[in-house]
């Protein structure tokens, strides 16, 4: 059960030792034969309280190996630790506590648990038949009995292919990896019927392909999905590997980058200021010049797990890497370079020959060439040429109110800042307006200045409409097929609870936009449910939870029950001329803030804007007085009123048109097959007033 290759003593991997350590405990002191005391204990633990699964409440006699594990797994590592401390003196574990977070599969809080009802014995042990299979390592392919014993435990109802293969890399790391990092480096996998022989023959594949450690193989999948994937928020620094990179093929092949300055005696792996680098350099009798110093707090302190790091190498060719750990790591042993972090290295070289980049300080960070070294790494990890920012449409820009007006938002500066500051301070916002008005046009942009940035996989959008339902945006049970084809029905996440999850756990320090068009269409009070306190800007946090009407599969939750994260926002827009809506009720009116949308007939943006496709100023002219015509006698009906208003969106041209094109053309076939039928829609019971309108449109009446 254990691979030399491995060297627990980094933060990155000093969780295996003590997860070894709980395993061998409960295999070799018999905890099998004890569980009641194991339960027990869980009661005892929860009642202190720590942040204990609630299912432990209604244990009874039995607790399976894989569950107990799963109660360290399911919460934050700052909650985990205390748990961990009482398992250690529990069941008398030697090893140390991980130094930091580790990389290991984690748990939905709602479904923690790896059997179907509690205090049934017959699941428990299924899984500790596993549990002590897999405990005796050298596992193979043609193991009847191994693949009998992992057929049966993936086939207990909550558990699943990925939570269990999670399960068995927590106690056996070396010999088995979760599903999903086996499917990052062979490519994703339809695991059928027979899952034991499958899983067997992918892992067998995996070690042929492979020759890295099962956890050096399962860091790399998570760093480079969680960070390299979408670098946008992570530091660059630039380290150099002494003078002429001598050491640099020392860093690449040991996964690590490192400082010295002479300082080998000293262990940097405690958080350290400056000022106390300065004194312990000195009590070592080696004085550190400024720059110097600098450079090692910024190892020390500042340098963290996702930061990117990259090196020249004495080829001349620029590495790049991405930080493993947010600890440095003291390697006692080694012979120089013993202040080290973590890193894992990627094989394809950066083309830096036109970058300027910083001077040969050990440790820099990249400012400058920042954004064109991010271009040329997400060119890479995508398989694409790695070209120049400004060559590359399709990679991602910053965004703000000034980009929207220049994408044709024809509101002023101020009054986006107005609508931006309350979509801010509520975190929900509706855009309604009269049709035509861009509302969702807006919306979109909108989300992209809050964010900052475009970033269309933070971006959820759904439309309501009347069959639209709570199942559909919160969740509910849909049928499905369990593993013996026979019909089910499963809890399924709907739209908004994955938009959570994703915003909760993959990128939490970063927005996350709903948008809802036609949000009126949809019957609010069922679609939203308990949600509409939820998604109150106050009420945003784990205290504010409750349960949901299914139990989900993925969404953000605290001891089982649901929150809206606070990094989620809701756009929605409302079209009120539409006859066959209903308005918002008080209570949902008051969770958002509401900006109305005006034709833009009037705005010289607008005018600007349609005059760059080659309309003529005669033909502008002619829209804007005869729509502001049309729309003062839409606003002084009394049956209709400002909000049946017809918008400009109408009469911006594609980019097709130009100054050669037919613009007479353009203009009737705009409102013999868009305003009539709309006007004849308003003045249902007039169809002479509707056609007269239509007549003054064309200058026909």
């Amino acid at each position: 059960m254990s691979d030399n290759r491995v060297d627990t003593s980094r933060p990155e991997y000093s969780w295996i030792p003590f997860n070894k350590g709980l395993a061998l405990r409960l295999q070799e002191d018999g905890w099998r034969n004890r569980q009641p005391e194991i339960v027990a204990e869980l009661k005892r633990m929860k009642a202190e309280p720590m942040v204990i699964a609630p299912w432990v409440d209604r244990l009874t006699d039995w607790i399976d190996p894989f569950s107990l594990f799963g109660t360290i797994r399911r919460v934050r590592f700052s909650n985990a630790i205390p748990i961990m401390e009482s398992f250690k003196s529990f069941f008398d574990i030697d090893a140390e506590l991980p130094k930091e977070d580790p990389f290991t599969p984690t748990l939905n809080a709602q479904s923690s648990f790896f059997f179907t009802n509690v205090g049934e014995n017959n699941q428990t042990e299924i899984h500790w038949n596993l549990f002590e299979r897999v405990m005796t390592g050298n596992q193979s392919v043609d193991d009847s009995d191994l693949v009998d014993l992992l057929n049966r435990s993936v086939r207990v109802r909550n558990v699943g292919h990925a939570n269990l293969t999670g399960a068995l890399y927590w106690i056996n790391p070396c010999e088995f990896l979760k599903t999903d990092t086996i499917d990052h480096y062979l490519g994703k996998f339809n695991y059928q019927r027979n899952f034991g022989r499958d899983y067997l023959d992918r892992l067998k594949l995996l070690r042929e392909k492979e020759p890295r450690p099962f956890p050096e193989l399962n860091n790399e999948a998570w760093l480079v999905t969680r960070y390299l994937s979408r670098p946008e928020k992570s530091a660059i620094w630039q380290i150099h590997g002494g003078k002429g990179a001598f050491a640099a093929d020392d860093f690449l092949d040991g996964g690590y980058s490192a400082v010295g300055f002479g300082l080998d005696g000293l262990d940097l792996s405690v958080e350290r200021s400056e000022d106390e680098v300065r004194s312990a350099s000195l009590a070592e009798n080696h004085e550190l010049v400024p720059m110097q110093l600098g450079v090692v707090a910024s190892f020390v302190n500042q340098v963290g797990r996702g930061d990117i790091v990259v090196m020249p190498t004495k080829s001349g060719a620029l590495r790049y890497g991405v930080v493993a750990s947010d600890k440095v790591h003291y390697a006692k042993d080694a012979k120089d370079w013993k202040n080290r972090r973590g890193v894992c290295w990627r094989l394809s070289p950066i083309d830096a020959t036109d970058l300027k980049l910083p001077g040969a300080a050990a440790v820099l960070k990249v400012v400058a060439a920042r954004d064109e070294l991010l271009a040329r790494i997400r060119g890479i990890e995508r398989g694409t040429p790695s070209v120049p920012q400004s060559q590359d449409s399709t990679l991602r820009q910053p965004y703000s109110i000034d980009t929207m007006v220049d994408e044709g938002v024809f509101l002023e500066r101020d009054e986006l800042a107005r609508i931006m500051a309350q979509l801010e301070r509520k975190q929900n916002i509706i855009l309604q307006g009269p049709p035509g008005t861009g509302k969702t046009f807006l919306a979109k942009r909108l989300a992209y200045a809050l964010m900052g940035e475009r970033a269309d996989e933070r971006v959820a959008s759904v439309q309501f409409h009347q069959s639209y339902a709570y199942e559909d945006f919160v969740g509910g049970y849909r049928p499905g097929v369990n593993e013996d084809d026979q019909l089910v029905f499963k809890p399924r996440d709907g739209s908004f609870l994955k938009l959570c999850e994703r915003a909760r756990v993959a990128s939490p320090d970063d927005k996350f936009v709903m948008l809802i068009d036609e949000i009126n269409r949809g019957n609010l009070s069922r679609v939203f449910g308990e949600l509409l306190m939820l998604i109150e800007a106050d009420k945003r946090s784990p205290e504010h939870a409750v349960g949901l009407q299914h139990q989900t599969e993925d969404a953000p939750v605290d001891d089982g029950r649901f929150f809206v994260p606070p990094n989620v926002y809701i756009i929605g827009t409302m079209n009120l001329a539409d006859r066959s809506l209903t308005g918002m009720n008080v209570a949902m009116r008051r969770r958002f803030a509401f900006a109305e949308l005006r034709p833009r007939f009037d705005s010289q943006r607008f005018r600007d804007d349609v005059a760059k496709t080659g309309m003529s100023a005669e033909m502008l002219k002619q829209i804007t007085d005869r729509m502001k015509t049309l729309n003062a006698t839409i606003e002084e009906d009394a049956s209709l009123g400002r909000q049946y208003a017809v918008g400009h969106s109408f009469f911006c041209p594609d980019s097709q048109m130009s100054a050669d094109s037919d613009w007479d053309a353009w203009y009737e076939a705009v409102v013999e097959f868009e305003i009539r039928p709309l006007l004849e829609e308003y003045w249902f019971d007039d169809a002479a007033k509707a056609a007269g309108e239509v007549g003054k449109l064309l200058g026909s009446s």
